[in-house]
C-alpha cells in the first residue's frame, strides 16, 4: 500500500489557535505524530494518526491517488489533538498521590 498522508510539519489547524508545530516523532503512514504546539502562546503536545483506520480499506487512498486526512480532521482538514498539560504533572502518575487515586480508583 502506498498511502500519502500530510507532513505533520504542515498542519496547523487549528489556525485560530496554533502558532506553531515543532514535530518530535513522524511515524509515517504507518503511525502517529507526535509535535510540540505552541497553542495560544503556551506549548502543549499535540498527537494525531496519520492515515485514519476508515482511510486504510480505501482504496483511492490505499494507492496514494487521494491523500489521506489522518485524525482528528475537522471537515476533512487534518487537525491535532491537544493533550492537556496537567497529564504531564510529575505527580500525577505516582501511585501513592491523591492525584492519582482520584484520577484512577475516583
Amino acid at each position: 500500500m502506498q498511502f500519502v498522508y500530510h507532513d505533520p510539519r504542515t498542519v496547523t489547524n487549528p489556525k485560530k489557535f496554533i502558532k506553531k508545530v515543532t514535530v518530535l516523532y513522524d511515524g509515517k503512514e504507518e503511525g502517529f505524530s507526535l509535535a510540540v504546539i505552541d497553542w495560544e502562546g503556551t506549548d502543549h503536545i499535540g498527537i494525531r494518526w496519520n492515515v485514519a483506520i476508515k482511510e486504510r480499506t480505501d482504496v483511492e487512498k490505499q494507492t496514494g491517488k487521494v491523500k489521506c486526512v489522518g485524525s482528528p480532521s475537522s471537515c476533512e482538514i487534518p487537525s491535532w489533538f491537544i493533550l492537556p498539560r496537567e497529564l504531564f504533572n510529575p505527580t500525577l502518575f505516582d501511585k501513592d498521590s491523591s492525584m492519582f487515586k482520584d484520577l484512577i480508583v475516583g
